[in-house]
């Protein structure tokens, strides 16, 4: 019962496969784990310079790499709170929110762990995907505070070391701060900077479980759909899938 043809051309449980991510979305989604991962190897290069024996120009250098490509990760943080609030119906804040029928956090985040503990299954026995056609709601509890507060903050840190350790933009002026200010101002930020890196790490290997079991549960086309951007959609996904998108796409 895994093969994806199979499933969806059976009317009775998948029954339309429709456009959820936009073009925008995947870009954003691919260049961002691309520049998160040079961000996590440069970091891990210079921060290990003398256990990997590297000279301090070389180090300097992966230190100045991994500013550069923060500048870049700052634009794509932007720009994904840019389609939160001006995006396609699936890329927007409400679809980031797992809250939904009057019920609030805690009570949805019960049901959802219930729900993919013990997936509830179809005639015949096979275990039934979520009606949420865009973002999976457990993973809503992720990707909210993620978007919400990791991803900003880590973006702010990380400017205000770039200023601190070189005297970049956006406030060139730190670097030249009196030594206790300073070095009390870099202890905080850099350690700041550096947590909110694991828990990134944190979150993609979440992620990443999370998309496995999805994908062996259900036998979904959850991966590729971050490809082409259509989904394969049960009856009650579609008709949330309208609702979302006020009926303009057809199947």
């Amino acid at each position: 019962m895994n093969d994806r043809n199979f499933l969806s051309s059976d009317p009775d449980r998948y029954s339309a496969k429709l456009p959820v991510w936009e073009g925008r979305l995947r870009l954003w989604h691919w260049t961002n784990l691309l520049v998160i991962t040079l961000l996590i190897l440069s970091y891990l290069i210079f921060d290990n310079h003398k256990l990997l024996g590297l000279p301090k120009p070389q180090t300097v250098f992966f230190q100045k790499t991994h500013i550069i490509l923060g500048y870049l990760f700052v634009f794509l943080v932007l720009a994904r709170l840019h389609l939160a609030f001006r995006g396609a119906p699936f890329s927007r804040w409400k679809d980031l929110d797992p809250r939904h029928e009057g019920k609030g956090f805690a009570t949805v985040l019960r049901e959802e762990v219930a729900l993919h503990v013990k997936p509830a299954t179809d005639a015949a026995g096979c275990p039934i995907p979520d009606s949420d056609p865009g973002h999976n709601r457990l993973g809503r509890y992720i990707y909210l505070p993620l978007l919400a507060v990791i991803l900003p903050l880590q973006a702010v840190t990380g400017l205000l070391w770039a200023s601190l350790k070189f005297g970049w933009l956006p406030l060139p002026f730190l670097h030249t701060l009196p030594h206790p200010a300073f070095a009390a101002t870099k202890w905080i930020v850099s350690n700041t900077h550096a947590a909110i890196l694991y828990a990134v790490l944190g979150f993609v290997a979440l992620h990443l479980l999370g998309l496995v079991k999805y994908e062996l549960t259900f036998a979904s086309d959850l991966f590729s759909s971050m490809i082409h951007g259509k989904k394969i959609l049960t009856k009650k996904a579609v008709e949330n899938y309208r609702k979302e998108t006020d009926g303009v796409a057809g199947p």
